[in-house]
């Protein structure tokens, strides 16, 4: 035996009881039982833009996982390294990042969208234009007794403080009311809406028949003259909430001076003339209805400049003229009209 045989044979035996090679099956190791298994990698999503496989590596945009424990495989066979195809998704993209300029609007469809928004029709005023024209063509004439104001007491029948201004007295008459309805009310329900134009509407009518029956109490009133001028001076509270934010501010104020001039002259011209047409115009309904058109817009009516102190103390104001109207038509009618006399 050589020497140092001995020991040659021992080293060996220890060798072998500590060393155990491990099986490979199909490239992929074999782990132990009892040995934790292997952390693996996966791709990180958040990888910067711009990275390219040319450049970077998949594995070096990969994390270890946590400490949490992996799911046990019911084989023995554990894969120490999950391998997986770098790729980025779509969703990772940031939104921040992408810039998206908006579409620039060219002359011709910027010209397109104001004649649109200019064409637009007001729903409100049609449709009441439409209702007043049928019954004025196909309404029998019983209903006219039952819808016109008349001399007498009123609250017997107080639907008639509204259905009055559906009534007209000849064709010529409505087909003016509904021109200027259609010129004054346009761009005012554009902006304020078809309910706070109703509510003008329905104010300047109610206005305009107490009107009458005070100040005139023998004439019988047909006709929407009452609210045309309520739309006509509710154009000044619309300036006043609205200035800075509509196009042709100076031109309403304008338009209401001028109509109300005329309205006025030919009013004299008619009175000095002794026509016996002037006692059948109802001018009380029209002084009355464009003078609730102004605190009743200021009550209604909103816009950008709503919450300044000027326009606070003007709907304050107002809120006290309508109420002081509306006691001072409760009191006349209550105490000092006889209208009795007059049916």
């Amino acid at each position: 035996m050589a020497p140092h045989a001995e020991d040659c044979e021992e080293v060996e035996r220890l060798n072998g009881e500590k060393y155990q090679p491990v099986p490979v099956h199909q490239g992929r190791r074999i782990l132990p039982d009892d040995n934790a298994p292997a952390q693996a990698w996966i791709e990180n999503e958040d990888s910067p833009q711009g990275l390219d496989s040319r450049t970077n590596s998949p594995g070096e945009s990969r994390r270890l996982l946590g400490n949490k424990p992996l799911h046990k495989s019911t084989t023995r066979l554990q894969a120490g390294l999950t391998l997986g195809v770098w790729k980025q998704s779509k969703c990772s993209l940031s939104a921040k990042s992408v810039k998206i300029k908006p579409r620039v609007k060219s002359k011709f469809e910027k010209r397109k969208e104001k004649i649109v928004e200019a064409l637009r029709p007001p729903y409100f005023i049609i449709s009441m234009i439409i209702f007043i024209v049928l019954l004025h063509l196909c309404g029998p004439e019983e209903w006219r007794s039952h819808l016109e104001w008349s001399p007498g007491p009123w609250w017997r029948e107080p639907w008639k403080l509204i259905t009055y201004g559906c009534v007209h007295a000849s064709t010529r008459h409505l087909a003016l009311n509904a021109l200027v309805a259609l010129a004054v009310g346009w761009r005012l329900e554009r902006e304020q809406g078809w309910v706070r134009v109703a509510l003008v509407w329905a104010g300047g009518v109610a206005a305009g028949a107490l009107g009458a029956g005070a100040l005139q109490p023998r004439v019988h009133v047909v006709g929407a003259s009452a609210a045309v001028y309520a739309l006509l001076t509710a154009h000044l509270p619309n300036v006043c909430l609205r200035f800075g934010h509509i196009p042709l501010w100076w031109f309403r104020p304008l338009s209401v001076v001028v109509l109300g001039a005329s309205e006025v002259c030919w009013a004299f011209i008619r009175v000095s003339e002794g026509s016996a047409s002037s006692n059948q115009v109802a001018w009380a309904a029209h002084a009355l209805g464009a003078a609730v058109g102004v605190p009743l817009g200021f009550l209604v009516f909103n816009g950008e400049n709503s919450t300044r102190k000027n326009m606070l103390w003007c709907r304050i104001v107002s809120s006290f003229i309508m109420a002081v109207g509306v006691l001072a038509a409760v009191c006349h009618f209550l105490f000092w009209s006889d209208v009795d006399h007059y049916t």
